[in-house]
């Protein structure tokens, strides 16, 4: 399950895990949503990932292959630039994707460009 939108992320760049329903909740209003989408959090997490405030479009978030680390879940993204002509005007992408519930903690991390 992943969710995206190119505007409406906050001006700096980062993340954010939803470990449960009240952060799911938060994190969907400061993405300017009034309702959040349904997840099952006795089943998944969710990691949210922010390009932060750009001066033209067409900016992404990539996750990576989640990886079990004992019983944590690493979880890494990068953020991925333009490749043709791209919207000018300001945009601040975001991307929101579940994950498999680890028993352990969830650690996200940025990873380097390709």
């Amino acid at each position: 399950m992943e969710w995206k939108g190119q505007y409406g992320g906050p001006a700096e760049s980062g993340h954010q895990s939803a470990l449960d329903a009240k952060a799911w909740t938060s994190l969907w209003k400061s993405l300017g949503k009034e309702e959040p989408a349904a997840l099952d959090f006795v089943k998944f997490v969710a990691v949210a990932a922010f390009v932060g405030e750009k001066a033209t479009g067409g900016f992404t978030v990539e996750f990576l292959e989640p990886e079990t680390k004992g019983d944590d879940l690493l979880v890494r993204y990068r953020i991925v630039a333009p490749a043709g002509l791209a919207t000018q005007a300001f945009s601040s992408a975001w991307k929101v994707r579940a994950f498999q519930k680890p028993k352990g903690k969830v650690v996200v991390a940025f990873a380097a460009a390709k």
